[in-house]
């Protein structure tokens, strides 16, 4: 939601008025208002749509990347992603609020094969902080919303579906994850496994259908906010699990579905409910079936 910058000046956006709102007296008609307020803020719209954008391709590239890609490669798209926070410094926008939090997430995840949950919540945490101190960043809020019966089932029910069969009819090679499994009791397993499903859900919900959702609808309406982030989902999983050219497909499918349900609900409980069921089927099958 756009705010004032930094010094109590409101940019063009902020100036529009609202729907309702007949705004200062004027000798001039209310549609002569609307349009003049219109005009001025199209270039500001068209430079946050472009910002969004890049975010969304910076954080692809880099999830494209084989895990064993040298460190030095990896590091290139966080650099990227701190050259658009540095582009938009003295003008900081709620799309590149998007900047932020994906530098912050692409600065970690490099770490390790565990670190993924770590870097998402540093980078919600980067961004809280930063937000503080650049208002328009737009902080991370979490919307709880309605936990919708049906679509949540559904949503729930389809990836158990589409994970069991993507693992017995393609057979994919997720051998580096199963490999950082360590040798543990299985009531420790177990625990890691709840631990994993509940963290994991929580995270990608809040990054995707959170932050990303609500700042791309903002900038490109419902429907293409909804598919801007599904593709950025999926894409995201290109070496997760599942993982490959069909893992990205059935995941963006999954998203444009959690996308769909987060928007009717209006928040992120029903969505992160779905996703835990998605998370400990993983969990499942890569401790008990692959393992």
């Amino acid at each position: 939601m756009a705010g004032t910058r930094p010094g109590g000046r409101a940019n063009a956006i902020d100036r529009a008025p609202a729907a309702g709102d007949r705004g200062p007296v004027t000798s001039r008609e209310p549609n002569e208002l609307d349009g003049a307020a219109l005009a001025a803020a199209a270039p500001l719209v068209a430079r946050e749509r472009r910002m969004a954008i890049a975010v969304l391709v910076v954080l692809a590239g880099a999830s494209v990347l084989p895990p064993t890609t040298p460190i030095g490669l990896r590091l290139l798209p966080a650099l990227a992603a701190a050259a658009l926070v540095a582009l938009s410094w003295k003008r900081p926008t709620p799309a590149s609020g998007m900047a932020v939090l994906v530098a912050a997430l692409l600065s970690v995840s490099w770490l390790s094969p565990f670190s993924w949950q770590i870097s998402m919540a540093f980078a919600i945490g980067a961004l809280a902080v930063a937000s503080r101190y650049r208002p328009n960043w737009g902080a991370p809020v979490v919307e709880r919303g309605r936990l919708l019966l049906g679509g949540t089932l559904l949503c729930a029910i389809v990836t158990p579906l589409a994970l069991v069969g993507w693992v017995a009819l393609l057979r994919p090679d997720v051998s580096n994850v199963v490999e950082a499994i360590p040798d543990y009791p299985v009531a420790a397993l177990l625990s890691a496994g709840v631990g994993f499903a509940l963290v994991n859900a929580l995270l990608e919900e809040w990054i995707w259908r959170g932050v990303f959702q609500a700042r791309l609808t903002r900038l490109f309406g419902p429907t293409a906010g909804v598919a801007l982030q599904a593709a950025s989902f999926g894409i995201a999983h290109a070496w997760g699990f599942p993982r490959g050219v069909v893992g990205v497909l059935l995941v963006g499918v999954w998203a444009v579905m959690l996308g769909v349900l987060r928007h009717h609900a209006r928040g992120l409980l029903a969505v992160v409910v779905a996703h835990v069921v998605a998370d400990a089927t993983i969990a499942a099958i890569v401790l008990f079936w692959l393992r």
